[in-house]
């Protein structure tokens, strides 16, 4: 048997982390994104978007650990080409929703300003 050289032994050791936490995170993503969305339908149909987003973003993480742990059985590079496109996802999905945050403060700032500065001219602040 051939000793593993430290850079494979943390190499081994972060992809037992991805599968684990990877696993257990996207579950309780998934649980919690759909009860965010069952309970979102009462409100408005729009109220499941945020619940649904989360379900899949919880679906992603879960496909990434599920990819690292096969990485880790059997070194199958089909698997690092999934867990690399679902990583991809996640992240693409959270850039997405810092983008559409971001947006919605400036026009919350923009909306506000308006109202505050308009106020001031006709109420003589």
């Amino acid at each position: 048997m051939q000793a593993q050289s430290f850079e494979e032994a943390v190499a081994q050791k972060g992809l037992q982390r991805i599968a684990l936490w990877g696993k257990v995170t996207g579950i309780a993503m998934m649980i919690t994104g759909g009860i965010y969305a069952f309970f979102g339908l009462f409100y408005f149909i729009v109220g499941a978007i945020p619940g649904g987003i989360t379900l899949f973003m919880g679906y992603l993480i879960y496909k990434t650990g599920k990819s690292a742990a096969t990485i880790q059985e059997g070194g199958d590079t089909r698997a690092l080409s999934e867990l690399f496109h679902n990583y991809g996802l996640y992240l693409l999905t959270a850039f997405i929703l810092v983008a559409i945050s971001v947006g919605m403060f400036v026009l919350m700032l923009i909306i506000f300003g308006f109202a505050f500065f308009g106020g001031m001219m006709y109420n003589g602040f």
